[in-house]
């Protein structure tokens, strides 16, 4: 019996324009791809509520069940347009295109608006190329498509009460936008059609493995490099594909050249030695900055798409959760304040009370990529107004502390060339984020929301989770503290 010809979906068709390897394998070896990770579920899970959210525009709409069989799909598709009501995921077909388009909407002269509903805030190029995509099917299909919209979010929607679902979208008429995008459409169905019949394609790594996003083929395809590989170089990557094609693949192989950088120059060397690379004058410099008391202090947030408090936006980082330790005097012992809000209340008002109290009037502010810090009290204070005057005061006492760091007044191999907190600690310290529970933000902000906006929550398995949110935010400014005291043995 002839193996059935597969269908090509809106989805396979933009990873085929992204990697034709990519879209082999995902007919021809699909244990090859894994399962999303935590993360990636997360944004999944967050985009299925958008879409859900954005079919209350129209209440009369029918949602159609999604069949195993597109053909299947196709035949419940063609009834249900027959009814001339709006359509949640009326999947057709064209020869062996398939599309699932989010909403149908039936117009005058018996045609149809096609609307694609996006959990981003923007039109963005892959966009496009989806609704192209779903115009060609359609149209293909026999429907008489007038006017192709984007549905996203507006980030600049501030909730007030309910949530207002006319005001937390924007509705974009991107029907001559996709113009470009048609044409060829047909020929290149074909030529991935093509690819999935065929041999696997042979395919080099290059820029395109992160754009627009994140290939899933990364371990397999980028699997071949070495430790220390000459992907750790910072900053602008274009020449090491150059590298690549020349056969370098360590850092330590970098030939020394004009187009390097100061900074560049610096890792290269570190690499070669396998010492760390010191500026003690630099270092000295930056910690002239800082006057006591410090105050060391690291935020975890939740942001989602759709605002869960009142005088939030779509988005806005909510701090739930703070981490500070204050020494109040050179050589003395820090003292650790911290707080993790108890459930589903809006936690800011708690937070600006509490660090109101406790960050004093003088002292330096510490805190690692610090403009996330400020950034959360500025967007706080402006729902809680009665503490703007506060913050405005405040926000010049902060210093950042991966200044040593980005700058390359320390730089030690054991780095990777990443200036992040997770990975400078280790490099400089005995300390580690190694075995934890919650070892990073993004797991922080969505083990926080299971737990507080789930349901069927086990209380053991709540209580679990905010004892390793606290273990994690409170090593976040311990860290800190022990960066900043191997600093000053370096400056010696």
């Amino acid at each position: 019996m002839p193996k059935p010809q597969p269908f090509l979906s809106k989805t396979k068709y933009l990873d085929g324009i992204k990697c034709p390897k990519l879209l082999w394998n995902e007919f021809n070896n699909y244990d090859a791809i894994p399962k999303p990770d935590a993360e990636l579920q997360a944004i999944f899970d967050q985009g299925k509520k958008v879409g859900e959210l954005a079919q209350k525009l129209y209440p009369k709409g029918i949602k159609l069940e999604r069949q195993q069989m597109p053909e299947k799909t196709h035949a419940n598709s063609i009834e249900a347009v027959k009814l001339r009501q709006p359509l949640f995921e009326a999947g057709l077909t064209y020869g062996r295109a398939y599309a699932l388009p989010d909403i149908l909407v039936p117009v005058e002269d018996h045609a149809w608006d096609l609307i694609e509903v996006k959990s981003s805030t923007d039109v963005k190029d892959e966009y496009l190329i989806d609704a192209a995509y779903q115009k060609y099917v359609y149209t293909g299909a026999g429907l008489k498509i007038r006017k192709c919209f984007l549905l996203h979010i507006n980030n600049e929607y501030l909730r007030k009460g309910e949530i207002e679902v006319k005001k937390l979208f924007t509705k974009v008429d991107i029907t001559d936008d996709i113009k470009p995008y048609e044409s060829g459409l047909e020929k290149s169905i074909k030529e991935m059609l093509d690819i999935i019949s065929g041999r696997e394609p042979k395919v080099k790594i290059g820029p395109q493995c992160a754009k627009p996003y994140a290939c899933p083929l990364e371990e397999l395809c980028w699997g071949f490099l070495p430790k220390g590989d000459i992907f750790q170089l910072r900053g602008r990557q274009e020449r090491l594909y150059e590298l690549l094609d020349e056969g370098i693949l360590k850092i330590i192989d970098i030939p020394i050249a004009d187009w390097l950088s100061d900074k560049q120059l610096i890792q290269i060397k570190s690499h070669q030695t396998g010492k760390a690379h010191v500026d003690r004058e630099g270092i000295r410099d930056f910690l002239a900055e800082l006057k006591y008391p410090l105050y060391f202090l690291d935020f975890e947030t939740i942001n989602p798409a759709i605002p869960i408090y009142d005088l939030s936006h779509p988005y806005e980082k909510v701090p739930f959760q703070f981490s500070l330790h204050i020494i109040e005097k050179e050589g003395g012992k820090p003292a650790h304040h911290g707080y993790l809000a108890p459930g589903e209340v809006d936690p800011r008002p708690e937070v600006l009370k509490r660090l109101k109290s406790l960050l004093g009037s003088s002292g330096t502010i510490l805190a690692w990529n610090m403009h996330f810090e400020i950034g959360c009290l500025e967007k706080a204070a402006e729902a809680y107004p009665e503490y703007k005057g506060w913050f405005s005061g405040l926000e010049k006492r902060f210093v950042d502390l991966i200044v040593p760091f980005r700058g390359f007044n320390y730089y030690h191999p054991a780095q990777e060339g990443s200036a992040s907190l997770k990975d400078v600690l280790p490099a400089l310290t005995e300390l580690s984020y190694e075995g934890k529970e919650i070892a990073e933000g993004n797991a922080a902000s969505r083990e926080y929301s299971r737990v507080t906006f789930g349901s069927n929550i086990d209380e053991k398995d709540r209580q679990k989770v905010r004892q390793a949110l606290e273990e994690y935010c409170k090593l976040d400014t311990q860290a800190m503290i022990e960066i900043l005291e191997a600093l000053k043995a370096e400056s010696k």
